[in-house]
């Protein structure tokens, strides 16, 4: 009797044994499997995102730039010539149907009015634009030179009934002490047929559709077949406003299947849940950890490569025109080696920056530390190799350098890519300020280098992010700005090093200041 009590409580403790390494492998299984999934979707809806943005950034900004071309080129003093208006259009290759050329007061210059349109239809179009369409645009608020839009649809007057939507881009214009408008009326059919076509290819494995603000398809093919599955959205903010861009992936799968799923899942691993609860824990911490650094990582590459594409397609298109001598004059191909040389520039700051920044992750040393270095020089180097990229941007950096400054403990080419990051940084987001000030100066056993822009700001609970790696703020993600994110996590780590930090002030739509400190008279020991 006694052995088989033995035996039986052998086989009790192995069977408890086994229920444990069972869990154990249970929910091993299924917190990899469920890790992978999620890690696999994220990505693939990163992609997604990414993708959208970028089909409607490249849409609009191939009307955008048309469109601006077309109404800075029109000319009052030429209207009175045949066909101007005809082949200045070929001339800028914009798609449009039709073009008015106002005076002060809204009235039709002579010579000021062309169209596409059948003769008929053309006098229709034209005088339901001057009695309804005219009146409802912002032409005396708009400042010279820059470009207006406004969408809807319209509805021509009986017999024909089909409603049609329409796009006006305008601009108020100022030449030889006058002001005058021009409006034009962008060919929507020209975007639908065209246009669409070449940038959403029904043969890709993602699925697009063009809906306009009622919901009504527009361009593309319907989401029935996705019963649900997971879709993104982006709107055309700065062309059609109301229409949205929708994309899929055909194989993403239904939303509640996947719920389900992990409903079962979630059934399943409970039973484990409570023999290997520590575990339970631990591997619970593992999965949002790994979830966040994969979401990190796509972000950084997904930032990364739009920085690298961008400059590289600009080398590309002006070295093959270069290559095929499409110059119309010495001075043209000037200007086009002179763009290559400037993008090849900003690529290779990137890069410099992306090395560095993996250096510092390693924790390698990439610091050269002078101890009396000349702060100023470093500065003006700084200053002079940034002027061509703020010329570009047609800002002015206006510069105020304290005399006498104490000498510091430096790396001079470390604090040299600072500042360049700082003052592209001040370029890139405020580009509507079209003013950067930098200041350098002592204060009390510190040195104190400032970089003051006047772009949209930065809200207040964003300050103590703003220098964490991958972070961007809030307002920047909502337009089409790129960046890697990494630029002043790398200013912040480079003041560090040296003894100092990186701060920045800021009020939303004031602008903002960063500053960067070191000690003077030697202390900033490491």
């Amino acid at each position: 009797m006694a052995g088989f009590v033995r035996v039986r409580r052998v086989l009790l403790v192995n069977a408890l044994i086994f229920a444990v390494l069972a869990a154990a492998v249970a929910l091993a299984y299924y917190g990899y499997s469920y890790t992978s999934e999620v890690s696999s979707r994220d990505r693939e809806l990163q992609l997604l995102h990414d993708l959208a943005d970028e089909k409607v950034l490249n849409i609009e900004s191939l009307l955008v730039d048309a469109d601006h071309k077309l109404l800075l080129d029109v000319q009052v003093e030429s209207l009175s010539e045949p066909g101007y208006l005809d082949g200045l259009i070929k001339a800028t290759g914009a798609a449009v149907v039709s073009v008015f050329v106002l005076d002060e007061q809204w009235k039709l210059l002579p010579g000021g009015y062309v169209s596409t349109r059948p003769r008929k239809e053309g006098l229709v179009f034209g005088d339901w634009f001057s009695a309804h369409m005219l009146p409802t645009l912002p032409l005396a608020k708009q400042q010279v030179g820059a470009r207006g839009h406004v969408s809807g649809v319209w509805s021509p007057p009986a017999p024909s009934k089909n409603e049609r939507p329409y796009m006006f881009s305008f601009m108020r214009r100022a030449s030889g002490g006058r002001t005058f408008y021009v409006v034009i009326e962008d060919d929507v059919n020209h975007l639908v047929g065209s246009v669409f076509p070449q940038f959403f290819q029904m043969s890709s494995p993602r699925l697009y559709q063009v809906v306009d603000e009622h919901g009504q398809l527009i361009y593309g093919q319907p989401f029935a077949e996705l019963a649900g599955g997971l879709v993104v959205e982006r709107p055309f903010s700065d062309t059609l406003d109301g229409w949205v861009l929708h994309v899929s992936d055909r194989d993403l799968g239904s939303q509640d299947a996947l719920e389900r799923k992990h409903l079962i899942d979630s059934l399943l691993i409970g039973g484990a849940v409570t023999v290997i609860l520590a575990g339970l824990g631990f591997l619970g911490f593992a999965i949002r950890r790994e979830r966040r650094l994969n979401e990190l990582k796509s972000e950084f590459i997904s930032n990364v490569s739009h920085e690298l594409k961008t400059p590289l397609s600009i080398i590309s298109m002006f070295g093959e025109m270069l290559a095929e001598g499409r110059t119309k004059s010495p001075e043209q191909a000037h200007e086009y080696a002179e763009i290559i040389w400037r993008e090849s520039v900003r690529l290779g700051r990137l890069i410099d920056n992306v090395l560095d920044f993996a250096k510092i992750e390693r924790g390698m040393g990439v610091y050269e530390f002078d101890d009396a270095a000349d702060l100023t020089e470093v500065i003006d180097r700084a200053i002079e190799l940034s002027q061509r990229r703020v010329a570009a941007a047609e800002m002015t950096l206006e510069a105020e350098i304290e005399p006498d400054l104490p000498p510091v403990r430096l790396d001079a080419n470390a604090f040299t890519l600072a500042v360049l990051n700082l003052i592209d940084n001040a370029i890139k987001y405020a580009v509507e300020g079209k003013r950067i000030a930098l200041t350098l100066k002592r204060q009390g056993d510190r040195v104190v280098l400032s970089v003051r822009d006047w772009g949209p700001g930065i809200e207040l609970e964003e300050h103590d992010r703003i220098f964490d790696r991958f972070y961007r703020a809030r307002a920047i993600r909502l337009k089409p700005i790129r960046g890697s994110g990494i630029g002043l996590a790398l200013v912040q780590h480079i003041a560090r090093a040296h003894g100092g930090d990186a701060t920045v002030e800021s009020v939303p739509k004031q602008g903002a200041t960063f500053s960067l400190w070191l000690p003077c008279h030697g202390k900033n020991e490491p």
